[in-house]
Order: structure tokens, then sequence, then C-alpha cells
């Protein structure tokens, strides 16, 4: 959720009902004889709206898989979500008295604040992260896409080195199938064979006899660095040794600089592509990165507020029953 003018009706309603309900338990409490109580019937009330928004808030989840629901935008229940998620916790801290409680309350409380903790870093993070995105990932892909961009940049290394260094030895089965809007689609094997008859004599050129000529020696030592360290960066999970060694654009251009200074000037265009796939490589591990940062607090927040529900409808049977 973006946080921008259209979330000020929700803000100065939240504020309105947060400022209304202190008003009311102030009274609740200077006119109690007895001090605030949850069993009492404003504690309960305030329970109630609590437990509601609770409720209300745990079907966010059912609510986005059926984004064509007339049941209002999606978009709405997400600002209702935040904004009365975080009214829900003044209600329940009202409804104990504004204390924490002992034993099952307690540990209510504690999830709860929890929830609401990560609720809120959820939200920064969404407003910060696809910012820092857009700076530091330029070529940034459909998340889902990103291991057959992956497998694409790696065939498309092999390729170019092998215009130099002729075959290089690697057999690699190409990827199946590829998603489409979220739609697995698997290649007709005939197409596929048709597809792979068309390139087969020029891969079979550019396998049995280098392409660009220069030294041996410049081709060992472009095979050398290629094989040991440019390709396993392009893995699907590169190693710790190529993460390091190609972490951040100054060392990408660093490491090929050395490499141009080198080798003879024939291969200068092979390396300036195998920069930019480095370079792509390497932009695709920062978003599949930030991507779990913006939504790996959901691993947390979701669960907790499933056993939130659960925890709160024992608290309530309990509380009512003894």
């Amino acid at each position: 959720m973006i946080l921008d003018r259209r979330q000020s009706p929700w803000v100065i309603f939240t504020s309105v009902a947060a400022v209304v309900s202190l008003a009311v338990y102030a009274a609740y409490v200077l006119l109690s004889a007895n001090g605030a109580r949850g069993g009492s019937s404003l504690g309960l009330v305030f329970a109630s709206f609590g437990t509601g928004i609770i409720v209300f808030e745990c079907l966010l989840g059912m609510r986005k898989r059926y984004p064509a629901s007339p049941l209002g935008r999606v978009k709405t229940w997400l600002s209702a979500h935040v904004w009365l998620g975080m009214l829900s916790f003044l209600l329940i801290l009202m409804h104990s008295g504004l204390r924490w409680g002992q034993g099952l309350a307690a540990a209510l409380m504690w999830l709860f604040l929890v929830i609401i903790t990560s609720g809120i870093l959820g939200v920064a993070l969404q407003n910060y992260i696809p910012q820092r995105m857009t700076e530091m990932v330029p070529r940034e892909t459909i998340f889902e896409q990103i291991p057959t961009v992956i497998h694409g940049l790696r065939a498309e290394a092999d390729e170019r080195v092998e215009f130099i260094t002729a075959d290089l030895g690697i057999q690699e089965e190409p990827p199946e199938f590829v998603r489409a809007g979220g739609v697995k689609q698997y290649f007709d094997p005939a197409q596929k064979k048709s597809a792979a008859e068309k390139v087969h004599t020029v891969v079979e050129r550019r396998k049995s006899a280098p392409q660009i000529a220069v030294e041996e020696t410049a081709r060992q030592a472009l095979r050398a660095h290629y094989l040991q360290e440019i390709r396993p960066f392009l893995a699907d999970r590169p190693a710790a040794a190529p993460r390091r060694l190609f972490d951040g654009p100054d060392r990408v251009a660093a490491y090929f600089s050395h490499l141009r200074i080198m080798m003879p000037v024939a291969a200068h265009d092979v390396l300036r592509d195998l920069e930019e796939i480095c370079d792509e490589r390497r932009q695709l591990m920062v978003q599949v990165r930030l991507h779990w940062w913006m939504h790996g607090w959901l691993l947390v927040h979701a669960p907790l507020s499933f056993a939130l529900l659960v925890l709160t409808a024992v608290h309530a049977v309990l509380s009512l029953r003894y």
C-alpha cells in the first residue's frame, strides 16, 4: 500500500474514531466505581469492536483470491486493513483497561503487538523498496520469469565466448516450459525440433572452430576466466565466491576492465557483451533480494494473524465461561 493523499480519509476516520474511543474510555474510567474491567459492559463493547476488526483483517487474504468480487476494490480493503488494524489494537488495549494482563491475555497482547509492528514494517518496506528497485535494478523483470531469464543469459554468454574459444564442452538442457501471465506453457515437441534444426548449422560451426581469431594464449585465458569465474556467477544460485567477485557495478566494471587489458582488441566486443550479461545477472540478484525483503514480512504477519484470531476465540470462550 502506497502512503499518499488517497489515504487521507482513512487517516481522518481512524483518528476521529480513536479520539472518540479514548474519550468514552476516559469517561468510563471516571464514572466506574470499580475501574476499567474487561468483563464490564463497555469493556465487552470495546472487545466486540476490536475482535470484529480482527476478523475483518483476516478476510483480506480471501478477498485477494477473488479480485473480480463486487465487495469493494482490493485497494480499499488494503487501506481498511492497515488503518483499522491499528485502531483495533487501541480498542483491545482499552478492553483490557490499558493493562497487559497475564497468562493467555498477556500472550495475546504480545502477539498482537508483533503483528502490528510487522504490518507497519511491511507498509514502510512497500513504500521504500519499489523506489530503490527502480534505482538499483534498471533491467527489472517479472519475478516469476527470473529463472528463465537467467538461463537465457547463460546461453547467450556461452554463445559469445564460443565465438573465440570454440566448443566449451558444456551441455545444458533448455527449460521445457516458460511462464506467461502465470500460466505454464509447454513447447510443442515438433516446434522445438523445427527450431533446433534451424540453428543447428550455426551452432555446429561456432563450436567446431573459433569465429574470432586471437592468439591461443588469449583464447585459453578467456576460457579459464569464463569457466572458473564468470559462468559460475551466471548459475541459478551462484556460490559465495562468484557473488563476491561481481558484488556491485563497480566490481563488474573493474573485472572486465582488467580482462580487456589482458585480451587483444579483437575480443573486446565479446568482453563488452559479457560485462552487460554479468551486470544484468547482478541486477537480478538484487531484485530477488529486494523482493524477499518486500514480501518476507508476510511470513510472520499472516500466520500470526490467524493464530491471534484462534487464540482470541479461545480467550473469549474461557472468559465468558469462567
